[in-house]
């Protein structure tokens, strides 16, 4: 613990504390009053999926027993995907797949899916890519899937060609502080979320933070650490609140 509260301060004399150029990741988009409309109207970076395979399908939701009728990955996602790619404003974003189930059946289903949208997706950036998230394949794989791109772990040591597929780095806060985004965080929590961030950073990666308190004093907190996306599910307060601070 004193080890990171001195490179908390070490961080703080450096003026390594950066602040980046905030992007809003929708967390569990699905869940939202306006899946994949408010996190578009809102221009964010990255928009979440969770996924389950049920028969031939790939259903999108929190966890088996939330599955409705109809609720899809094409039709939630792909095929708005697809509709948005019309319009003058169309813009580059992520649509992160978090794999619910095992890895190999997710993944047969997700390229039979993606191969009828192909068109709109784009391994340079210059449209929508996709991510994985939740379970993946091996790490030491991530340069085979040639048009997938994937959520890296922290403390994991990637080879070159599999660090150029990882899009960003995400851990979950909960795990490094217990901080509820009331009052004030503790000199050496913050030293450990810095210490992550600029771990990322000096691999060239964006940083995320997941299971964080989604309110504006966290919000704050991550940024003035140096965090490039904030995840959240107000997307809209989350967009608002960085135009104006």
């Amino acid at each position: 613990m004193v080890k990171h509260l001195f490179v908390f301060l070490a961080l703080i004399l450096s003026g390594s504390f950066t602040k980046a150029q905030v992007k809003i990741h929708s967390h569990n988009d699905y869940s939202h009053q306006k899946p994949f409309i408010d996190a578009i109207n809102n221009k964010v970076f990255s928009i979440e999926a969770d996924v389950f395979v049920l028969g031939d399908s790939l259903m999108v939701a929190h966890s088996k027993k939330e599955i409705k009728a109809g609720n899809t990955l094409e039709e939630l996602y792909l095929k708005q995907i697809k509709a948005l790619s019309a319009e003058k404003e169309y813009y580059t974003f992520q649509l992160m797949i978090d794999v619910k189930g095992d890895w190999d059946s997710t993944y047969h289903l997700l390229r039979k899916n993606l191969k009828k949208y192909q068109k709109y997706f784009d391994r340079q950036g210059r449209n929508t890519i996709v991510v994985i998230s939740g379970n993946r394949p091996a790490a030491n794989t991530f340069h085979k899937y040639f048009r997938l791109f994937f959520d890296g772990l922290p403390n994991v040591n990637y080879s070159p060609e599999d660090l150029k597929k990882i899009t960003m780095i995400s851990d979950n806060f909960a795990t490094y502080s217990k901080w509820k985004g009331v009052g004030e965080i503790s000199a050496i929590d913050k030293g450990e979320l810095a210490e992550l961030i600029n771990n990322a950073h000096r691999l060239g990666k964006a940083f995320r933070f997941w299971g964080a308190p989604d309110n504006q004093a966290c919000w704050k907190l991550l940024h003035e650490l140096g965090a490039d996306i904030i995840n959240t599910d107000q997307v809209a307060a989350a967009t608002n609140y960085f135009k104006t601070n």
